[in-house]
């Protein structure tokens, strides 16, 4: 007998079975093996993008509102590896989410996803957001993007925030941003 059991998320992510792993995202199940499942759906992109994609996009757009913060910060994480064309209006939408470690998600992951509406939300997360490691993430995903349209945001974080942290990786954004400008 081995030392333990494999778990139903992990059985059904070893066999391949999507649709299993979408039952266990859409079913009563429990908090951790819905997360679990939620975050295994990108191994199988293309099995996804083939047969699935109508019921995957359903089963992240509820995840993403799931009562645990668990399950939608895997939401993210899978519209982040997904790469939708709407991947960016959910990440944004994750962005304003009541719980910080979500918000933290999102903002990481948005940093992989360049454009105007990015560097806007992400600009808007440093100045605004009340908790110090969403702002903090805000600078690095900025840093990470490299685009000089967040220059003044970071600058003025890197001066004026009150975490010592979210003033060093802004400062570390702007040093990024602007050496990627020579």
């Amino acid at each position: 007998m081995p030392l333990f059991k494999k778990s139903k998320v992990d059985q059904l992510a070893k066999a391949g079975d999507v649709a299993g792993l979408i039952a266990v995202v859409t079913g009563p199940n429990p908090a951790p093996a819905r997360a679990d499942a939620v975050h295994a759906l990108p191994r199988f992109t293309e099995e996804v993008e083939a047969r699935h994609a109508v019921a995957v996009r359903a089963a992240l757009t509820n995840a993403a509102q799931d009562p645990d913060p668990e399950v939608r910060c895997s939401a993210l994480f899978a519209v982040g590896e997904f790469g939708w064309a709407d991947s960016v209006e959910r990440l944004i939408a994750g962005s304003h989410d009541t719980e910080w470690m979500v918000r933290v998600f999102a903002v990481t992951i948005l940093g992989r996803f360049p454009g105007e509406p990015t560097v806007a939300r992400l600009s808007a997360a440093l100045a605004n957001d009340t908790e110090g490691m969403v702002r903090e993430a805000a600078a690095s995903s900025l840093g990470e993007l490299g685009d000089p349209a967040a220059l003044d945001a970071l600058r003025r974080a890197a001066e004026e925030d009150p975490d010592r942290e979210v003033r060093r990786a802004a400062k570390q954004a702007v040093d990024r941003v602007e050496g990627g400008l020579a």
